[in-house]
């Protein structure tokens, strides 16, 4: 199911799923560290839904709300992000609605500053099941939300289930650190090691110590995996000959 997220993923980043929206700029927000998540608080839903079950709910603070959702009858595309203000009537005036989930059990987003724009987020997205699938990077602004890149990696860690250790891949976002250079973002992981699913050379589940890899992205280039000082991308690779 991962191998189909990824492939569908791939087409949506050239094509957003955006709405207006209202109210720019989110300043009250803190960080512990700069590039580093915002307190951004999860709350109880305040708005009555007849099509969607609600996951989470979270405030901007601005008058609006976040919400990760998916229609309580169940569609291909599952869980998306919906930006909304709540009604006198206790309805939701939808102001943003991103890019769909697909098969993954959960879409929770970490916020972090644009380092870009000073009136836009840059949310992270953990993607999978059980197991994290990496995470799907969107920035959401004043004209809605926009696929960015999706960031390939999850969290290891060894778990004892039953009489057995396994290796466990969980949400990475919180240990993410979003900066930028010009029109480069950058995205770094501020941890020990990193589960990588696809170094781009031909090797898949692997594990490298985070200070050896971190991603770039430019506007015109997309994504870029930078390991061990390499730069990789996935135009590089040369597809296999036909047997």
């Amino acid at each position: 199911m991962r191998t189909t997220f990824i492939a569908i993923t791939l087409l949506f980043l050239l094509h957003g799923c955006q709405r207006s929206a209202t109210y720019p700029g989110w300043a009250s927000f803190q960080t512990m560290e700069a590039g580093g998540p915002l307190n951004v608080e999860a709350v109880d839903d305040n708005v009555r839904n007849d099509t969607l079950l609600v996951q989470v709910t979270f405030d901007l603070r601005d008058g609006t709300y976040l919400m990760v959702a998916s229609h309580k009858e169940e569609r291909f595309e599952g869980l998306r992000l919906y930006r909304y203000t709540p009604q006198k009537d206790s309805s939701a005036l939808r102001l943003a609605v991103s890019s769909p989930a697909y098969d993954s059990w959960t879409m929770l987003p970490t916020f972090f500053r644009d380092p870009q724009d000073s009136t836009a987020l840059l949310l992270a997205t953990n993607l999978g099941e059980r197991d994290s699938w990496g995470q799907k990077v969107l920035r959401l602004s004043s004209k809605g939300f926009h696929d960015i890149c999706f960031l390939d990696v999850a969290l290891p860690e060894r778990v004892q289930e039953e009489d057995t250790v396994i290796l466990r891949r969980r949400n990475i976002a919180p240990h993410l650190r979003c900066t930028a250079e010009g029109d480069t973002l950058r995205f770094s992981f501020a941890c020990d090691s990193v589960f990588l699913y696809d170094d781009l050379r031909g090797n898949t589940d692997v594990v490298v110590p985070a200070r050896e890899l971190h991603y770039l992205w430019m506007p015109d280039k997309g994504p870029t995996l930078v390991l061990y000082g390499e730069p990789r991308h996935a135009d590089d690779l040369t597809p296999e000959p036909p047997l």
